[in-house]
């Protein structure tokens, strides 16, 4: 066996266990999947598991760090929209994130059921300090070419993701306050105001969605 062999065979092993819980997850919910479902699953001996993972929640890190990466790479701009203005930037990076937070709403389901310890909260506060980097440069971009008036680039990204996170995820998977199809625009059109973009320029970049129409009233037998 080479050096680079002997280097790759616990990254495949690791990745080959995370591959089979992550699946089990979605299948059986986290709670009904045992250990010994994911090595039986997964073809190893029970020992081989805790090479890698201390337990069963130790995986979780790195299954949040999976839907992470989906999210960040809303923020991997092609050269040509780095020379948009910064709240035309945002609006595509919050379009992308909630494509991206569309395929991965059963993973995400997984991962809030499986949040009860404080360990787990860490791994949601770390989740959405990663997210805050990228977007606090984006708000500092745009408030230095005055397309946004903020006090604080770090914290405004923190209250944007703290708004979004529960907000967009609920209304995909309940439809509520409203359906994704509003609650987005609604949800980008509240954030740009909070940052200060003039009601013009909202209007341009994210037009009003229609009201959602009203009730209609049950008719007597």
């Amino acid at each position: 066996m080479t050096d680079s062999q002997s280097h790759s065979q616990p990254k495949s092993r690791r990745r080959q266990l995370l591959s089979t819980a992550k699946r089990l997850f979605l299948e059986r919910g986290f709670e009904q999947t045992s250990v010994s479902a994911i090595v039986r699953e997964a073809g190893v001996a029970q020992g081989t598991f805790y090479l890698y993972f201390k337990s069963k929640q130790a995986l979780l890190p790195y299954l949040r760090g999976e839907v992470l990466q989906h999210y960040l790479r809303a923020f991997d701009e092609p050269e040509v929209q780095l020379e948009l203005p910064a709240d035309a930037r945002l609006v595509a990076v919050l379009d992308r994130i909630h494509a991206s937070m569309a395929e991965q709403v059963p993973m995400v389901q997984v991962l809030r059921r499986a949040t009860s310890s404080e360990e787990v909260e860490r791994i949601w506060l770390e989740g959405r300090e990663t997210l805050a980097k990228p977007l606090a440069a984006l708000i500092a971009d745009g408030r230095a070419r005055g397309c946004f008036v903020v006090d604080d680039d770090r914290m405004a990204a923190h209250l944007a993701l703290a708004l979004l996170d529960d907000l967009l995820f609920e209304a995909m998977v309940w439809e509520r306050p409203a359906p994704p199809a509003r609650t987005l625009p609604l949800a980008t059109r509240f954030l740009l105001r909070a940052l200060g973009s003039a009601p013009e320029r909202i209007d341009a970049l994210v037009p009003e969605p229609a009201p959602e129409p009203a009730p209609q009233p049950e008719s007597s037998p």
